[in-house]
């Protein structure tokens, strides 16, 4: 598809090559009587005007020779532009001038007729008969407006048609008078041409319906563009390429004189400002179209400035203008072409960095730079003279431009739905592997709950058949440390006789502990909750750990509120609950260390902290304590330790109350444990809630 339209261009170009070469002006030794028509058709009439500036001249003091003969008189060759390209104010190229030159015309009986093109300006065209010398005749040939000095310039379509010749006179002077104070550029733009009447209304309907179908054509690519964006993924990718055709057929709209045919009073100056804001407009599309076809989803700071220039320009274009001497809309041409050149630098970055970088979208990039070379260089054969400046070769190259970018679209697209297909291909089978995954994991929780169900099953009953054992064993062990039936002999087996007694009570404490998590984990476990005094049981458990602690030189102190309420829960798992975090507060303590029982109720419920200067824990190992079976990795606690059921079995006891355990630690800071009972289980007295 790139080669067919890389050849059309070509082909394209040199078509209008060869049409300019049969349209070349004729040498100085040529007259325009013996010009071929029939085989060449228009004759440019380039040389022999002359011009009189600043001056509107009386048509009839022009006739003949007069023409070249008055004051100030000036021969100039068409087009004849007042104010140059690059100006810096809107008054450039404002003012008055007469042209006039004599016209021979040869011997036809067709009717001749000029085209003058768009003179951007107040102008009245005469022809003057030179056959009567004393009293020439003079007819009006064309009018737009009215030649006035001051004041605003109202201006009909200034877009002259086809003017007929008079009939029958085959020599007269042209004669034009101009004002302009719309436009920055002044005087005649182009170059008249002189053929057959026929032949120039078939020209001027042409031009007249190649932007017609141009826009049309330009519109329905940009409707349909949206149309299909709405039922596809990539709708962002139409909307780009909907808002540059559409761009692109306001352009072709407002450069050419199609608007006056729908709108015959269409103001002049407001025309150049729409034609300026189309410029303004299409920039913004190129460019947005641009990145988002080869660089999407990166955006660099330049990108954000030409953006926001272009965005300036468009709100200037469309609700400033209004308010500024007609014409100052044409002094962004200088800043707009600094643009374009920026744009421009920035699709030639974006085209190399696609081609070399992503392989993907090459051939949309090669597209692209396809139809900016072929638009580039109609610009260039243009202005160079190559070809002729031609609004109908323009408007096509601008259609097959706009035609290879759809092209590149089609391309990114096609590609667009490729991708997605694969995706979706590929979402498809991770989905079948995840739904197998979910059957294999069901199947696992399924096998893992038998597991801990049997588990717990095999505790509780592994558990009821050990006490029956260890009771006869701490029962007997006792009975022959005491010595109830008599001397052992030897007193080693009295003291053998003691650690079996000690051995089996620890071990059916174990027991217990592990039946009384089997049977949490169970759910056969239930609260037999009454109200408690927590500073007595508090109270109770040091009296039983009193030993301990003065084995381990430790010191224990309550610091409790004089009304501290009661709390609603089971009391042998709260006493279960302090045993066994104040036995290790004692265990794990430094000679003559302390452990102090904080006990607090607010209205956030009842917390119990117990705080020791003992060896403390490392932050690393306060998960793995409330492990089962856990234990922190310090040599003293190794040796002092259990089996590492006591604080996994206290922290499921007080969630089992609602509540929580807070441990914090620091290595050789102590650790302070917090028990925070819910508000719900705090039970107010009468006379607490009156205190308050």
């Amino acid at each position: 598809m790139t080669r067919v339209l890389l050849r059309l261009i070509w082909l394209a170009l040199a078509a209008m090559h060869w049409v300019s070469a049969a349209a070349q002006e004729p040498t100085e030794a040529e007259s325009h009587t013996n010009w071929p028509y029939e085989a060449n058709g228009a004759r440019p009439l380039k040389d022999g005007w002359t011009v009189y500036r600043s001056q509107i001249v009386l048509p009839e003091r022009l006739a003949g020779e007069k023409c070249t003969q008055g004051q100030n008189a000036q021969p100039v060759s068409a087009p004849d532009v007042w104010g140059p390209g690059f100006t810096a104010t809107v008054t450039s190229g404002h003012g008055f001038a007469t042209y006039c030159r004599e016209i021979i015309l040869p011997e036809s009986e067709h009717a001749f007729a000029l085209r003058m093109g768009t003179l951007r300006s107040v102008s009245l065209i005469y022809a003057v008969d030179t056959s009567v010398a004393d009293a020439p005749r003079v007819w009006l040939l064309f009018k737009n407006g009215d030649l006035t000095e001051e004041g605003k310039q109202v201006v009909a379509n200034p877009g002259i048609p086809v003017i007929s010749l008079p009939h029958g006179t085959r020599k007269f002077t042209l004669v034009m008078q101009l004002s302009n104070r719309i436009h920055k550029q002044g005087g005649m733009i182009e170059v008249p041409l002189l053929d057959y009447s026929w032949r120039l209304a078939a020209a001027e309907n042409r031009a007249t319906a190649m932007p017609s179908a141009l826009v049309i054509v330009l519109l329905c690519v940009g409707l349909a563009a949206l149309v299909l964006g709405e039922s596809k993924s990539s709708s962002a990718a139409h909307r780009y390429f909907a808002f540059l055709a559409i761009a692109a057929a306001m352009r072709a709209a407002f450069v050419s004189d199609l608007i006056w045919d729908y709108f015959p009073s269409f103001d002049l100056a407001r025309k150049y400002d729409f034609e300026y804001l189309s410029l303004f407009v299409i920039a913004f599309a190129y460019y947005a179209f641009i990145n988002h076809l080869l660089r999407p989803g990166r955006r660099l700071l330049v990108d954000y400035v030409i953006y926001g220039a272009m965005a300036i320009l468009i709100f200037f274009a469309l609700f400033l203008a209004p308010f500024f001497p007609p014409g100052t809309i044409t002094l962004t041409r200088e800043p707009i072409q600094i643009v374009w050149g920026s744009i421009i630098l920035m699709v030639v970055y974006a085209v190399f960095h696609a081609s070399i970088t992503n392989p993907e979208t090459r051939r949309e990039a090669v597209t692209v730079a396809l139809g900016g070379l072929g638009y580039g260089a109609y610009e260039i054969m243009s202005a160079t003279g190559v070809i002729p400046s031609s609004m109908e070769w323009s408007q096509f190259v601008i259609f097959a431009v706009m035609m290879m970018h759809a092209h590149a679209f089609v391309i990114q697209a096609r590609r667009t739905e490729r991708e997605r297909d694969t995706l979706m291909a590929s979402l498809q089978d991770t989905n079948r592997d995840l739904q197998n995954q979910a059957l294999a994991l069901d199947v696992a929780v399924k096998n893992a709950e038998d597991a801990s169900n049997a588990k717990s099953h095999f505790l509780s009953t592994f558990s009821h058949e050990l006490r029956t054992p260890l009771n006869a064993i701490i029962g007997f062990s006792e009975m022959m440390s005491r010595e109830l039936l008599g001397k052992l002999g030897n007193s080693i087996y009295k003291d053998y006789a003691r650690d079996i007694h000690a051995s089996g009570t620890h071990l059916l404490a174990m027991v217990d502990d592990l039946l009384d998590l089997s049977r949490i984990e169970t759910g056969l476990d239930e609260l037999k909750e009454v109200p408690l005094d927590v500073k007595n049981l508090v109270e109770e458990t040091l009296g039983m750990l009193r030993l301990l602690a003065e084995q381990h030189k430790v010191t224990m102190r309550v610091d409790c509120p004089k009304s501290l309420p009661e709390l609603l829960g089971d009391e042998r798992k709260i006493r279960q609950i302090l045993l066994n975090l104040i036995t290790n507060a004692i265990k794990f303590n430094v000679d003559r260390g302390s452990v102090r029982i904080v006990l607090r109720s607010d209205e956030g419920g009842m917390t119990v902290e117990i705080i020791d200067t003992g060896l403390g824990i490392a932050k690393a190992n306060l998960p793995v304590i409330l492990a089962q079976f856990g234990h922190a990795d310090s040599e003293r606690r190794r040796r002092n330790a259990g089996a590492g059921i006591g604080l996994p079995l206290s922290d499921v006891l007080v969630r089992q109350h609602g509540g929580q355990i807070t441990i914090s630690s620091e290595l050789g800071e102590g650790t302070h444990v917090t028990i925070a009972f819910p508000p719900e289980r705090v039970i107010k007295r009468f006379d607490q809630v009156a205190a308050r």
